[in-house]
């Protein structure tokens, strides 16, 4: 009597068309090939995405479901296979921007396409190429979309195409967005926070849109601002770049998640299908991107993390359809892909070569001083963009005058303009703020923090104060104001 095979085995032959193993954190995942193109993708295996592979092709050979006990006891087995045969462990697994080398500059900067052919990018010191293979560990979640395959193209036509796109008031507004793309292709980080501030109309949102786009594209590329830790944690398990939309105000609890996530995060999970009590500990970096309206105030400990470029608003006869721009986009967007492998290559031959620099955020400013012969800039324009002046604007050190003796200001522009006196670029109010917009980092060098406020009636205030324990406040008398300066009359008479 032939006795046909049991659900449990009938799985175990599916199952062992991939290979179990484990992730640094102890996380069970199963290497599958993928049949039409040779190439290979990884699952978790206590995953929505297995259960339906598995299922899948189940029923494809039996036609019939196995039961929820079988299933069960095969993710119990596969997970003991990986955790008990010690060259099945501690296999890396990336979500779009993976690393090979364990050197502090890595040996090769890993993009994965996430398309049909499971191909990804392989960047090196000796340029870059498209390549398959199962030595590249990637992880997708459902959102995930496809990268056009990069081609090589001279550099100057395709980052002037992305740049023609987008609404950038300077040069250096320019710099910080090449920087922070390239940020955002290095696997480890620190990353730096990129902040598109402006008014209405003025194509903050179309850029984050395009700047996302270009490395890690998405079902859903810009979402609301996240209300708690547990739903920024949830966004950043399933995407590499974090992109919010239109903050006008965070959390109480948002503004130290961004920073942490920027720098590194841990957090824990606990897995589907799992009833075990412990939960797998995870750390995550990931780059971010946000779009704020004109009058949010960037917390300190952002700003100090973060590229803010300020776009000015798009005049009605300078305004042009998205299906244009989307057009003229997709046309340049495999040369701009390109154009982007070869910065990175570029930065990693030449990094060993760079002396460390100091300053705010080193890890991008060395990076993006690295790629910059194929940024078309030079060191200093690339120090520039990053906020790292010789000299700061002289308002700077006029509002640390005016803050000797006291802890805070608060008012409007033009009441700040009759104290401070006009300098240069900032003989009317709305120069003023401009002035001070721009003048951000200096003054946060200096130990003074910006805002901008909207009354309930409409009115707009600034308000200047000095952090505590950072510049040192001189104490006076009531009603004393300070002393002027002994005129040469009264210097020659003593």
């Amino acid at each position: 009597m032939i006795h046909s095979p049991s659900p449990l085995a009938r799985l175990l032959k599916i199952a062992q068309r991939g290979e179990p193993f484990t992730a640094p954190d102890g996380q069970a995942f199963i290497r599958l090939r993928d049949a039409s193109t040779n190439g290979f993708f990884v699952l978790p295996v206590r995953s929505p995405a297995f259960r339906e592979w598995l299922f899948y092709h189940y029923f494809d050979a039996f036609a019939c479901l196995p039961s929820p006990f079988a299933f069960h006891v095969l993710l119990h087995h596969l997970e003991a296979q990986a955790r008990h045969l010690d060259d099945h462990q501690g296999f890396a697994v990336w979500r779009r921007v993976g690393v090979r080398g364990t050197d502090p500059i890595p040996q090769q900067i890993l993009l994965d396409l996430a398309n049909s052919g499971r191909r990804f990018i392989e960047i090196s010191a000796d340029g870059w190429k498209v390549t398959s293979g199962e030595n590249a560990l990637f992880q997708t979640s459902r959102s995930t979309l496809p990268l056009p395959e990069p081609v090589a193209a001279k550099r100057g036509p395709a980052f002037a195409a992305l740049r023609s796109c987008l609404n950038l008031p300077s040069h250096p507004a320019w710099l910080r967005c090449l920087a922070w793309l390239l940020s955002a292709l290095r696997p480890s980080g620190p990353f730096p926070i990129l902040i598109l501030q402006g008014p209405p109309s003025s194509g903050k949102t179309f850029a984050a849109r395009v700047l996302r786009s270009l490395i890690d594209p998405s079902a859903s590329p810009l979402t609301p601002v996240p209300g708690t830790v547990r739903d920024l944690l949830a966004a950043a398990r399933q995407n590499w770049i974090l992109a919010f939309d239109h903050i006008s105000t965070l959390p109480p609890q948002l503004p130290d998640a961004l920073c942490r996530l920027s720098s590194g995060l841990g957090a824990s999970l606990r897995e589907t299908y799992h009833a075990e009590p412990e939960p797998l500990q995870q750390y995550h970096r990931r780059p971010v991107l946000l779009t704020a309206t004109e009058n949010w105030s960037c917390p300190p400990e952002i700003a100090e993390r973060s590229f803010t470029i300020h776009l000015p608003p798009l005049p009605p006869e300078k305004r042009r359809t998205e299906t244009d721009l989307l057009r003229n986009l997709q046309q340049a967007f495999p040369a701009i892909l390109g154009s982007l492998c070869f910065a990175v290559s570029t930065a990693l031959r030449r990094l060993p070569k760079i002396e460390p620099p100091s300053g705010r955020l080193p890890d991008a400013l060395a990076f993006a001083i690295a790629a910059s012969p194929s940024l078309d800039a030079d060191e200093d324009e690339i120090r520039d963009a990053f906020g790292i002046m010789p000299t700061p604007h002289p308002v700077v050190p006029a509002v640390l005058h005016l803050l000797r003796y006291h802890n805070q200001w608060s008012g409007t522009a033009s009441e700040l303009l009759e104290l401070l006196g006009p300098l240069p670029g900032c003989q009317t109010p709305k120069g003023l703020s401009q002035q001070l917009r721009r003048s951000f980092f200096a003054l946060a060098d200096s130990g003074i923090q910006l805002r901008f406020h909207r009354r309930h009636q409409g009115v707009r205030t600034v308000e200047l104060r000095i952090l505590p324990g950072v510049v040192p406040v001189k104490k006076r008398k009531p009603n004393a104001s300070p002393k002027p300066k002994p005129s040469s009359e009264t210097s020659e008479a003593k």
